[in-house]
């Protein structure tokens, strides 16, 4: 790629971290924002909340000082997990997830839209996840908070169709990431316990065995080159990524049935 201004959200660890620092070793102009910075950075970090409309805007206005008016790529990255059944969540615990990965998600796309409409070229990759496609036991807010990721997504795509920007979802799998760290996890009653804890093991295995932050460098290196983006591009392991093409073809009541016994709910 040309020499572009890239601004990438949640970089202070896992992906967005690596994404920013391979993207700045490449000679591109990129800003990382994120609530801290752990000295790790190669590019130029904002301090910024991502689920605070006037911090975005703030950090917006400051890119757009610097570099002429110019955003080419935005990479919404930020995001954090959360566990726990949909009966027993708290609303402090479920606006804290939609804050980060939805309204952070809404607040930056506001914010380039107009910008890359002016420059009628741009590409906004916002970050999602295989989950959005099932409604998982014990994660049923984080694949609903990511869903609305996917249909905000597709909308926005109609909305500025024949503008020159490109609008897609990054829907990773299970990535080697500290997410575990980062994790809302809420209340859990005891009808719940046995298999929410079960549940949690396994997910920290799988996330242990997940794909390398590294191994994402090409695939977004080969997005970003790219023209007619599709709206969803599906990245893991391949059982994850089948699961995709299994409930599209499958019968519904089939297809729960797989997920319970994989989650070991049976």
């Amino acid at each position: 790629m040309q020499s572009k201004v890239i601004v990438i959200t949640g970089t202070s660890s896992g992906v967005g971290l690596t994404l920013a620092n391979y993207f700045q070793e490449q000679g591109h102009k990129v800003y990382g924002l994120s609530r801290t910075a752990k000295g790790q950075e190669k590019f130029r970090h904002i301090t910024t909340d991502v689920s605070n409309k006037e911090s975005v805007k703030q950090s917006f206005q400051q890119i757009l000082s610097e570099t002429d008016q110019q955003i080419d790529v935005l990479i919404n990255n930020a995001g954090v997990g959360m566990l726990g059944s949909v009966e027993d969540a708290s609303k402090e615990d479920i606006e804290k997830l939609l804050n980060v990965n939805v309204y952070g998600t809404i607040y930056t796309m506001q914010e380039v839209l107009p910008i890359m409409r002016k420059q009628k070229s741009g590409y906004i990759l916002n970050v999602s996840s295989i989950a959005s496609n099932n409604g998982l036991p014990f994660r049923g807010y984080y694949s609903a908070s990511k869903a609305m990721i996917d249909r905000l997504v597709e909308s926005v795509r109609l909305e500025n169709r024949n503008t020159g920007l490109e609008i897609a979802t990054l829907n990773f799998g299970d990535i080697k990431t500290n997410i575990a760290e980062s994790r809302v996890k809420s209340f859990v009653s005891k009808f719940y316990q046995n298999r929410y804890d079960a549940m949690v093991a396994d997910i920290d295995h799988e996330v242990e065995l997940g794909t390398p932050t590294e191994d994402l460098i090409p695939i977004v290196e080969k997005i970003l080159s790219q023209k007619n983006l599709r709206p969803h591009y599906y990245i893991g392991k391949s059982m994850q990524k089948l699961s995709v093409t299994l409930k599209s073809i499958l019968p519904q009541k089939v297809f729960e049935n797989i997920i319970a016994k994989y989650s070991k709910l049976d």
